[in-house]
């Protein structure tokens, strides 16, 4: 197994399903705000978006907005996405 692979294998969630609501509202925010080129760089937002993801006992919906996010690192379009 390459180091990619193991490093998402290990990836924890420190987050339960009362309170991950709020870890996806605030990658929303500073992800729109910022970017994925902010002060921590694509790497780190993906890393977090990969943390909150691995919460057991996700909502359909919450999976959609995680999901979205990665897209959203991986396009680089961080502000267009989140403008309604």
């Amino acid at each position: 197994m390459n180091a990619t692979l193991e490093r998402h294998a290990t990836i924890t969630s420190p987050y339960t399903p009362k309170n991950v609501d709020a870890a996806i509202g605030h990658l929303e925010r500073v992800l729109s705000a910022e970017g994925a080129n902010s002060l921590f760089g694509q790497t780190y937002w993906r890393t977090r978006v990969q943390q909150v993801s691995a919460t057991r006992g996700l909502l359909r919906e919450q999976r959609a907005r995680l999901e979205r996010l990665m897209s959203l690192l991986s396009d680089s379009g961080c502000v267009q996405a989140f403008e309604r």
